[in-house]
């Protein structure tokens, strides 16, 4: 990887000055002190980056990756808010942490994984019965049955479209009244104030 020289800055205050070649050479050199390395192309290793990459794009899977990632970062940010009292600022962590515990757990384990076995089940092009292939387009039945990937990103997508519709009615029925649930009971632990 090569810096190119800028002729103009974004603001096109002019060339590049001496002190900017200077500071593009210094970086330069950091660059091409670590070696030229380019990913493991062998079967073992290619096999291995397909495997994981088909399990990280199931909506199960990734909405926990999501909750996992929220869990970590955001009640830290509500944590360092210190434009609110100490109280406020508690009761902001607790109210997040079940938040992102809620929609986990209900996105999860109720609406998507679920869909997904079922978009699973109705997308087998080797069924038999009638209701195994009622989700699978007749245009594209044979090109699925040749191609794998094919068929297994279809699923993804099908199951993450059904399962956002799906999420419509949950967050109102399951969501709220167990984030609520769970910010009273964190709010308790924590001495915060209830909702």
């Amino acid at each position: 990887m090569n810096i190119q020289p800028i002729q103009n800055d974004i603001s096109l205050r002019g060339k590049n000055t001496p002190w900017k070649k200077f500071k593009n050479r210094i970086v330069q050199k950091g660059i091409d002190m670590f070696p030229v390395k380019t990913a493991d192309g062998s079967e073992n290793a290619m096999r291995r980056r397909s495997r994981i990459d088909d399990e990280i794009s199931k909506p199960a899977q990734n909405r926990g990756i999501l909750g996992a990632t929220a869990l970590i970062t955001q009640p830290v940010i509500d944590a360092c808010n210190h434009k609110v009292d100490k109280e406020t600022r508690q009761v902001s962590v607790n109210r997040t942490i079940a938040k992102i515990l809620a929609g986990t757990l209900v996105g999860m384990f109720v609406v998507r994984g679920p869909v997904y076995k079922a978009v699973v089940k109705m997308t087998d092009i080797k069924g038999a019965r009638r209701i195994d292939r009622a989700l699978i387009p007749k245009k594209y039945m044979s090109e699925m049955a040749q191609n794998e990937k094919f068929l297994r990103n279809y699923r993804s997508a099908l199951s993450m479209s059904i399962a956002l519709l799906a999420m419509c009615i949950t967050n109102f029925f399951l969501d709220a009244p167990l984030t609520t649930f769970l910010t009273n009971r964190f709010n308790e632990k924590t001495g915060g104030k209830h909702d």
